[in-house]
């Protein structure tokens, strides 16, 4: 019993001795730019692993030893701070924004925000400075050369139009191509829906809905491009991953201020042809109002006056008085039109007011913005309203919840801009006539911009009339007046976070985001067109409803651990559900009563089905759900040594049981050398780091790919007492419950170094991405009754090299600095195999004119029509003259560029900013339809003026009988003359695809920016807290070094719509320049 109390003695003196020797110091961490209290700084006792993290109100409690020690106060972004304890029990400290950290702190997967020395994959963004006040209401094209490994084409010229987004190459052949966009950590549909395919203008006029997005609210964007920086996405960041952050939806403290914004532009046609102005409508050098829109007719010198063309007009002429007087005149022969009369100047306004406040536990921001855009089309424009409300708040000193709701109303208005090939008003049969499909080449003797003189259309029936026989060819002032397609989409967003932080090294997060938008597309045809379109001449009217919803939640669990001295643990584990659900409706009438009105009622024959724009059925449903578990868990040594391992396994409903579910890996480190070896590290080198990744993903097919669909139509057919019979259509693909996801892999090696006392900053990444397992959609016998199926064939590659460099020359004493911005970006895909019997699929375009995947060859490769060939290699021309047809669909040219590179130089002094961003692209051939027309219809000065009075000879070889045997088995140099006409039209026509191959090797000066920040000593004496004034202009000047000269053409542009189609032109519009000035000032 006494050794028991005397024990006990001894272990209650030993405890009351430690408890002695310890104390507890507390203190409340501030920041030195206001003041205000810096939650989450990290607290930890210098050379042990106890530590703590400031509470939302800055404060912190801390258990330290007697003796004291220093304490070290670390936080992303701010200036790291050692603080000797001494003998007090309360150490406040102030931190300073670390400039060097800011730059180097980023979004990565599902919002985790990670300082880029850690990371060991390639990560990179713009912030908001380089994405507002610009012209381009756009978030998609601003993004343009701004981004190594992110290359970006408009499918067009005119305003509202999709752009085509594309980061490391193509890793599917079937599938979606498009990145992920994630808004405020939410997925945000950046859908592409067209009403129907390229051919029938779907692609050329439809607006990718990221067009919803204002770029005033943006805060900044991170892409992420690698596997391993997307693995936590699944197979949705399959085809990189677009992170914006709004201010609205930013967790950043902000003091209370108005900001208003405005901004004005003018808008314009880019670039137009030089045209001759010596030959007018004909051919032979000939005047034929009756035959040809081409410009091979008679010399302006020669005649005096023709005939009206309106008296070829037919029963037309005859049927309509109006047209009978003036059908019947005498008209000058002269050049009378000027193409530029027929384009506007287009205005863009973009009014933007943002209002934030709040106390130290409590933000909101509120933000709203209305924009008007015209084209320089005539019924082209685009109006939108945004509107947001964020607010972040601490709801307790544990519990914090972070929101954001924005609202907006898109509504976009576009002349029909179909597909054409420059041969003709159709580049199929039965597709809807188009603005520019023959617009650039008219005759220049026929002004359609006098309308006294050239009316287009009669006055009693509304009829269209130009100078062809039938009107065959579309008046494009008619089409402006009377056709249109509309796009008017209202949606809405949420992103809500609630994070609960049990204490400084565990937490839970929630995470809800909705995303729903209504799209309600119309396609507007009056009748009286032309009888050549048909039933378009009768009068259509198509209306479409797109709904789109996505819902999606996340639970995640933070935790971290400093292991020992040296190592530091953070870890997330996530569990994400996601339902989309995608439904359509719509209505395709025909055979319209009243001119002018659009009403299905108005229309004598309505169908659930379009006839005029590819067969669409419109009654439809898609929903799918993704359930995904994942983790990200990272080491780092001495902040040093960098290893992050992770991963996601998703179970979708795209599959079968069995096929439905896949686990995606990914591992990365980096090693900062600077830091492991300080002797290295010196004004010349002061920081060098080294990373590499390794990330997987996955690509699923389409909804209902494992089963066979059938279609269903309850008034597929009436009998003659009018009732109605259903019809059910077995789909063409037979559905394979076999079928598994695409697998890719990607592994990547780079490094970041700053040299020459940290003026000069290099990002440098190599990667080669390999999918296998491809989805292919392959042949199979009709006796089945289908004609195909999908299946997991085939492999594809793409190798790439990414290059970032910032650098900033000269910074002066006074103010003056120069800084530079050069990114580069070279990317090569090709396909590896297709599987057994498969020699090549065609991606999109034609099967005997389009982008195709052939084995051994880059992906994309255009095939199409080109000149047969002797054994060694010239151009064989036949008995005509003209060159001939090979049989054998060829390979045209690779239309993937070398690379591209931009160039961005600033200069800075005392207020005034200047910059010039130059854009590069080094090869890729593109098929162009509006170059080939221009050279064949005759109107180019001074290429088709000189010479039209000789006589020429087509290059290459013509067929001989070297035998005596009647038999042409050999070739001679060719020697059949041809006349001006036939050899610039003829031979640049007729089926021969391959003339119309250009090199789409380009230079441009993508953007100019002045602007002037006011001092504070002028606004001093005002309300404004900041004013400035910007002017900018975008795309202001262009050269296409492998295009004819006088063509002037732009080849940047994707006709074939924004997914796989690339190097196409099919006369889808010029493209535009942009000049504005922006007004904005803080109160």
């Amino acid at each position: 019993m006494r050794r028991l109390l005397l024990s006990s003695m001894v272990l209650l003196f030993a405890f009351s001795a430690a408890m002695a020797q310890e104390r507890t110091v507390s203190g409340r961490v501030t920041s030195t730019e206001d003041g205000s209290p810096l939650p989450g700084v990290n607290v930890v006792l210098k050379g042990s692993t106890v530590g703590t993290a400031t509470d939302a109100d800055g404060r912190y409690t801390l258990s330290v030893p007697a003796s004291g020690g220093s304490l070290v106060f670390s936080f992303i972004g701010l200036q790291t701070q050692e603080i000797p304890i001494g003998g007090r029990s309360v150490v406040d400290v102030s931190l300073a924004l670390d400039a060097t950290q800011l730059s180097e702190v980023v979004i990565t997967g599902q919002g985790i925000a990670r300082e880029k020395r850690a990371l060991g994959y390639a990560v990179a963004g713009v912030e908001s400075e380089a994405i507002s006040a610009r012209p381009v209401q756009d978030v998609g094209r601003i993004l343009m050369g701004k981004i190594p490994g992110v290359t970006i084409n408009p499918t067009g010229g005119t305003s509202g139009t999709g752009s085509q987004i594309n980061i490391r190459g193509y890793s599917t052949i079937t599938g979606n191509t498009q990145p992920l966009w994630v808004v405020d950590g939410v997925p945000f549909s950046g859908a592409t829906n067209d009403a129907s395919g390229f051919t029938t203008g779907g692609t050329a006029t439809a607006t990718s809905r990221f067009l919803d997005l204002d770029p005033n609210s943006i805060e900044s964007i991170n892409v992420l491009k690698g596997l391993a920086a997307t693995v936590l996405y699944g197979d949705q960041g399959r085809n990189g991953v677009i992170l914006v952050t709004t201010k609205a939806g930013s967790k950043k403290k902000r003091t209370a201020e108005i900001m208003f914004q405005q901004t004005v532009a003018m808008n314009e046609i880019a670039s137009l042809p030089d045209f001759q102005k010596n030959y007018g409508n004909g051919f032979q050098q000939l005047t034929n109002t009756a035959q040809f829109f081409s410009n091979w007719g008679a010399n302006y010198k020669e005649i005096d006056s023709i005939g009206h063309p309106y008296q070829w007009l037919g029963d037309l002429t005859r049927r309509d008085p109006f047209l009978q007087q003036t059908a019947f005149k005498r008209i000058p022969y002269q050049h009378s039109m000027d193409v530029r009369d027929f384009f506007r100047t287009g205005m863009t306004s973009n009014t933007s007011l943002s209002i934030s406040g709040g106390t130290d536990k409590m933000g909101v921001t509120a933000t709203v913005g209305y924009t008007t855009e015209e084209g320089y089309a005539p019924g082209n424009d685009l109006k939108r309203i945004n509107a947001s409300v964020g607010f972040n708040a601490a709801l307790t000193d544990k519990l914090t919840i972070n929101s954001n709701v924005m609202y907006s109303n898109t509504d976009f208005t576009t002349p029909p801009l179909n597909a054409a090939s420059g041969g003709g008003s159709q580049i199929v049969a039965g597709a809807p006539p188009s603005l520019y499909a023959t617009f650039l080449y008219s005759p220049g003797n026929y002004n359609l911009n006098d309308l006294s003189l050239f009316p287009f259309e009669t006055p009693v029936d509304r009829r269209m009339v130009w100078y062809r026989s039938n009107s065959d060819i579309p008046n494009p002032r008619w089409l402006a007046a009377h056709t249109r397609e509309t796009d008017v989409t209202d949606r809405i967003f949420n992103s809500t976070t609630l994070n609960y932080d049990f204490n400084d090294r565990l937490s839970l997060s929630y995470r809800v985001g909705f995303d729903y938008y209504t799209q309600r597309q119309n396609r507007e045809y009056n009748k009286g067109v032309s009888p050549t379109f048909q039933p378009i001449d009768l009068g259509v009217f198509q209306t479409q409803t797109l709904t789109s919803k996505i819902w999606n939640h996340d639970v995640i669990v933070g935790y971290n651990q400093r292991i020992s001295e040296n190592i530091n643990f953070t870890s997330r584990v996530g569990l994400n559900a996601r339902n989309d659900l995608i439904s359509r409706d719509g209505l395709y009438s025909e055979q319209q009563i009243v001119f002018g009105l659009m009403r299905h009622n108005n229309f004598q024959v309505s169908s659930s089905r379009s006839a005029a724009f590819g067969g669409r059925v419109f009654l439809f449903e898609q929903e799918s759900q993704r359930y995904g578990v994942y983790g990200d868990f990272q080491f780092d040594y001495k902040n040093f040594v960098f290893l992050n391992l992770a991963g996601r396994n998703d179970w979708v409903s795209f599959l079968e049981e069995g096929n439905n579910t896949l686990f995606y890996p990914s591992a990365s480190a980096s090693v900062v050398l600077t830091d492991a070896l300080p002797n290295i590290k010196s004004n010349a080198l002061s920081f060098l780091k080294f990373r590499l990744g390794y990330g997987t993903s996955a690509g699923y097919p389409s909804p209902y790919s494992t089963r066979t669909v059938i279609a269903s139509n309850a008034r597929g057919f009436l009998d003659v007492g009018g009732t109605a019979y259903a019809e059910h259509t077995i789909s063409n693909s037979l559905g394979n419950p076999g079928l598994r996801g695409e697998l890719i892999g990607e592994f990547e090696v780079g490094f970041e170094a700053k040299v020459l006392k940290d003026k000069l900053g290099i990002d440098f990444t190599v990667y080669d991405r390999q999918t296998r397992d491809l989805i292919t959609n392959a042949p199979i016998d009709p006796s089945t009754g289908s004609t195909n199926t999908l299946q997991n064939l085939g492999k594809v590659s793409n190798k790439g090299i990414e290059i970032g460099v910032n650098a900033t020359p000269v910074r002066l004493g006074n103010g003056f600095q120069w800084d530079v911005i050069w990114n580069f970006t070279a990317v090569r895909p090709e396909v590896i195999t297709l599987g057994t019997g498969i020699d090549e699929i065609v991606l999109a375009g034609f099967t005997n004119l389009g982008n195709f995947a052939v084995p051994g060859r880059p992906m994309n490769i255009i095939k199409g029509t080109a000149i047969a060939r002797d054994p060694n290699g010239n151009k064989i021309v036949g008995a005509d003259g003209f060159h001939e047809i090979d049989p054998i669909i060829r390979e045209l040219g690779n239309p993937n560029p070398d690379f591209l590179t931009t160039l961005i130089n600033t200069f800075s002094f005392k207020g005034i900013m200047f910059s010039v961003q130059l854009d590069y692209r080094k090869g890729g051939m593109m098929y162009g339809s509006t170059p080939s027309a221009l050279l064949a219809r005759g109107v180019l000065a001074p290429e088709s003026v000189l010479n039209r009075d000789l006589a020429f000879i087509a290059p290459g070889v013509k067929r001989v009988d070297t035998n005596g045997d009647g038999v042409q088995d050999g070739f001679a140099p060719n020697d059949i003359t041809l006349t001006a006409a036939d050899y610039g039209f003829n031979l640049q026509f007729g089926g021969r695809n391959d003339n119309a191959m250009y090199d789409a090797t380009n230079i441009r000066i993508r953007e100019i920016s002045l602007g002037y920040n006011l001092p504070k000593s002028v606004l001093s004496k005002t309300p404004f807290k900041t004013a400035s004034i910007t002017l900018n202009g975008n795309n202001l000047w262009y050269f296409a070094f492998g295009v004819p000269k006088y063509t002037k053409w732009d080849p940047e542009v994707a006709s074939l719509g924004v997914n796989q189609g690339l190097g196409f032109d099919f006369l889808t519009g010029p493209s535009m320049r942009r000049y504005g000035a922006v007004l904005r000032v803080t109160f």
